[in-house]
């Protein structure tokens, strides 16, 4: 008994809304219909054009609802009937933006009156990255293995949250006011693999992959490469600033060539934390291209970047950690990071539309 309750209530719910959906399609062809015949004073006192019957209606049809009334108090010199449901229009469909072939100039006009840019986005974003090492000075402690080291580049992940505030919005310069201030905190991962075949006098091979993990603070300037609302390309570049969190020698392994030693052909061991090499903080510059696409409230978003450190991560004054080298034969070179990373995630845009205060 009670399901079928649930059921016949959820049913008269939807029909309910169903109802008023057609309604407000007939009202506003009607509206539309008095409009184009000039009956303009008619409108605003329509039956269905009050708001507590339009904010019923579907988002479309509100929009449509509200652009007929400030159409229609537009050319009844109501100026502040006008702001009033331009406003109302504005805050019902974010993204709105008239027909500038179609509408009247002084619907353009009044439109662009008021703040319709979002006063700021926030978002995440998360990816993966590459990073090789560009040697400066190679660094070595088993004889022989000096410039006979190969590396390679494993993928590591990168995540964290970003804020976008457009710098110049009002200005009339044609690249200002496409500027964007796109601050960002990433926790990014990066390392890269070592192989040297001339360890212990070319008696062993070994490999290891040396990682890291930092928070990123990366003030980047976005500059936007055209207007649309749907989908947005970028340029941006900006410095970054990396702070460690941890660095390690992970997964070292000997493998002795032509035999063993005290019995042990490859040997396989244990992670050393050797954090305190590395510099606590370490500058770079970065450079990305990507695009944002409007999904419904928001904005889907991809870019690619990459990243170049302008320093060596390295603290050659505390570079030497005990368990690497007596244990594994290695210490850190001096190198500069070159990271290209992918990136995915979005960004909410926050709207506040008002109007416009005239200078």
């Amino acid at each position: 008994m009670r399901y079928s309750l649930v059921v016949v209530l959820v049913y008269l719910i939807g029909l309910k809304v169903a109802v008023g959906q057609q309604g407000g399609a007939q009202t506003i062809r009607l509206a539309q219909s008095i409009y184009e015949q000039g009956r303009l004073h008619e409108l605003p006192s329509l039956p269905g054009l009050k708001d507590s019957e339009i904010i019923k209606y579907s988002k479309s049809n509100q929009v449509d609802a509200y652009r007929l009334l400030t159409l229609a108090n537009i050319y009844l010199e109501e100026p502040e009937k006008a702001d009033e449901n331009m406003l109302k229009l504005l805050k019902t469909e974010h993204f709105y933006e008239p027909n500038e072939q179609v509408e009247p100039a002084e619907f353009i006009g009044l439109y662009k009156t008021f703040r319709t840019k979002p006063v700021f986005n926030i978002g995440v974003k998360f990816g993966a990255n590459a990073t090789m090492p560009l040697l400066t000075e190679l660094q070595y402690v088993s004889v022989g293995s000096e410039g006979k080291g190969k590396y390679s580049t494993p993928l590591s992940i990168q995540f964290g949250i970003v804020f976008e505030k457009a710098i110049f919005s009002n200005s009339k310069n044609k690249i200002l006011n496409r500027l964007t201030f796109a601050p960002e905190v990433l926790y990014a991962a990066r390392s890269f693999g070592y192989t040297n075949a001339a360890f212990a006098g070319g008696a062993a091979d070994f490999k290891a992959t040396i990682k890291q993990t930092w928070l990123d603070f990366n003030p980047m300037v976005q500059l936007k490469l055209n207007k649309s609302k749907t989908l947005q390309t970028y340029v941006a570049v900006g410095p970054g600033i990396s702070y460690i969190l941890k660095g390690s020698l992970s997964a070292p392994t000997y493998s002795w060539v032509g035999g063993s030693v005290n019995g042990a052909g490859s040997v396989n061991g244990s992670d050393v934390d050797n954090t305190k090499s590395y510099k606590k903080i370490v500058p770079s510059v970065i450079a990305a291209a990507g695009l944002k696409f409007k999904f419904g409230a928001i904005y889907l978003l991809a870019e690619g970047r990459v990243q170049y450190g302008l320093t060596s991560p390295v603290n050659s004054s505390s570079r030497t950690n005990n368990d690497s080298v007596l244990d594994y034969n290695y210490t850190l070179p001096d190198y500069k990071p070159l990271t290209l990373m992918a990136n995915i995630g979005f960004v909410y845009p926050y709207f506040n539309p008002i109007k416009l205060k005239r200078k």
